[in-house]
C-alpha cells in the first residue's frame, strides 16, 4: 500500500488538479501541484511482476458487468406532455401555480397524422387548417387555479394506466420543483443533482377506487392496501438543451404550433391572472402543444435510429448509452459493422461490457467526460459510422471544419430544412 495519499486519492476537489504520469508503458494518476511525490510513490509501489498482468483480462477484479434496461416499458399511451404557469408572490417571491396545461402524446400523435392524412400537400412549416388547429387546442386539458396540480394529479387517477410519465421542458429546474412543493405526500425520493429534479416520481393518492380494486385483482395482490398509480415527472430540457421556441423552429413545426414568444407572462400577478385568462390561455396551450409535437419528433426518431424513446431515459447521455448497448447486444446487423471483438453470429458470443466500481475512478471519470456515464471495457472498439456522419454533415455546412464537434454545433443552431439530412444520416 502506498504511504501517501497521493497515489490513490479519495477525493478529486478541484477538476484540473490531476494529471497521467507514464511509467513503463503504464498511465498512472497524480496530483498536479505535487507531481515529485507522486512519483516517488509510484516507483516505490511499482512491481513488475503484477503490473504485468494487466493485459490479462483477469486481472480486472474492480469492474462489473454493465447491465442496463434498454426496453422501452412506457407505451405513448403512458407519454403526457405537460406546463404550468405561476405568478410570482410579492412577499416571499414564491412561484404560485395558477393553471397546469395536460395533452396525451398518442392521442396528439393521432390528430397530426390525421392532419397529413388529410392534407397530403401540406408543407411541415405551413400552418395547420383552423378547423383542425381548433381541435388540437382542444384536446389540450387545462386545471385552473392554485390547487391546479390536485386537479391535474385527479384527473390522471381516473385514467386506466398503472404507470405515466410526465415531460415538461424545463422541469428539472421549474416544473418539477412546482409539483414538489405542492403534491400531498412524497412516498419516494426524487432525482436531485446538479441539473436539477431529474426524476420526480409520486404515488398518485387520487387513483380512482375503481381502478385499485381492478389492478388488485389482476395482480392478486393480497391484504387491504390500495393498488396506486405511479406518476413520473421527468424533463425533456436534458435530451435538447435549448429554449422550447429554439426547439420548436429546429423541429420544423407548423408555425401555427410553435411557441408564442411575444408575450409577457410576468405581466400576468396574483390581482389579475383570473381576469386576463383569455389573454394567456391561448399561449398556456400552443405552449403544451408545442412541447409535445417536438417530444412526438423526437422519440420518432430516437425509436428508428436507436430503438430508444425519453420515457426510460432522464438524459440525453443516457439515452446514448443504452441505444449502443441495445445495438451492440440484440442488434446483429449492427453489431456486425463494428469491430469490438472478432465478428460472431451467436448473441451469447458477444464481448460483455464492464462498468468500473472502484469509487475514486468512477468519480475521476465523471468529473472528466461530458456524458457522466462510467463504463469501460478491456477490449477495442472501432468504427467507421462517425466518419459517414462527419461526411454527411460536412455536406451540410457551410463552412469547412475538420472538427466535427464544430459541425455538430452549426448543424444544431442552423434554421435550414433539415430532413434531407435526417435521412442521409439515418442511412
Amino acid at each position: 500500500m502506498p504511504k501517501h495519499g497521493n497515489f490513490q486519492p479519495k477525493n478529486v476537489s478541484e477538476e484540473l488538479d490531476w494529471v497521467f504520469y507514464l511509467h513503463k508503458l503504464h498511465f498512472c494518476l497524480i496530483r498536479r501541484n505535487n507531481k515529485t511525490l507522486g512519483i516517488t510513490e509510484i516507483e516505490d509501489n511499482y512491481d513488475e511482476n503484477v503490473w504485468i498482468t494487466c493485459r490479462d483480462d483477469n486481472a480486472v477484479t474492480q469492474v462489473s458487468p454493465l447491465k442496463l434496461n434498454v426496453f422501452p416499458t412506457i407505451h405513448d399511451d403512458c407519454l403526457y406532455a405537460w406546463d404550468c404557469e405561476t405568478y410570482s408572490e410579492k412577499q416571499t417571491n414564491k412561484a404560485i401555480p395558477y393553471s397546469c396545461m395536460l395533452i396525451n402524446l398518442e392521442k396528439l400523435r393521432k390528430m397530426l397524422d390525421r392532419i397529413k392524412h388529410n392534407f397530403p400537400h401540406l408543407n411541415p412549416t405551413d400552418s395547420v387548417p383552423e378547423e383542425f388547429y381548433n381541435k388540437l387546442m382542444n384536446i389540450v386539458e387545462i386545471f385552473v387555479g392554485k390547487d391546479c396540480i390536485n386537479q391535474m394529479l385527479q384527473r390522471l387517477g381516473k385514467i386506466d394506466q398503472k404507470r405515466l410519465t410526465l415531460i415538461s421542458h424545463n422541469g428539472s429546474g421549474f416544473d418539477n420543483w412546482i409539483v414538489l412543493k405542492n403534491a400531498k405526500k412524497l412516498t419516494q425520493c426524487p432525482l436531485v443533482t446538479a441539473r436539477g429534479i431529474l426524476s420526480l416520481p409520486l404515488t398518485n393518492s387520487f387513483t380512482d377506487e375503481y381502478l385499485q380494486k381492478k389492478w388488485k385483482r389482476q395482480k392478486q395482490i393480497m391484504g387491504n392496501s390500495n393498488y396506486l398509480q405511479n406518476i413520473n415527472f421527468i424533463c425533456s430540457y436534458q435530451h435538447e438543451k435549448s429554449s422550447l421556441a429554439a426547439w420548436g423552429n429546429s423541429s420544423n413545426l407548423p408555425m401555427n404550433l410553435r411557441k408564442i414568444t411575444d408575450i409577457n407572462i410576468a405581466k400576468y400577478t396574483k390581482d389579475n391572472w383570473e381576469s386576463l385568462r383569455r389573454e394567456w390561455e391561448p399561449y398556456a396551450k400552443r405552449d403544451t402543444l408545442c412541447l409535445g409535437a417536438c417530444l412526438i419528433k423526437y422519440n420518432n426518431v430516437m425509436k428508428e435510429v436507436v430503438f430508444q424513446n425519453i420515457s426510460n431515459n432522464l438524459t440525453a447521455p443516457s439515452l446514448s448509452l443504452k441505444g449502443w448497448y441495445y445495438l451492440y447486444h440484440y442488434h446483429k446487423k449492427w453489431y456486425e459493422t463494428t469491430r469490438m471483438v472478432t465478428k460472431h453470429t451467436e448473441k451469447e458470443k458477444v464481448e460483455k461490457v464492464y462498468s468500473h466500481t472502484h469509487p475514486f475512478i468512477r468519480y475521476f471519470i465523471r468529473q472528466s467526460i461530458k456524458g457522466r456515464r462510467v463504463s469501460a471495457n478491456r477490449k477495442l472498439f472501432e468504427t467507421n459510422k462517425m466518419d459517414g456522419i462527419y461526411n454527411v454533415l460536412s455536406e451540410y455546412s457551410e463552412t469547412s471544419s475538420d472538427n466535427i464537434i464544430d459541425l455538430f454545433k452549426e448543424y444544431s443552431k442552423s434554421k435550414k430544412d433539415k430532413r434531407k439530412l435526417i435521412q442521409n444520416l439515418k442511412k
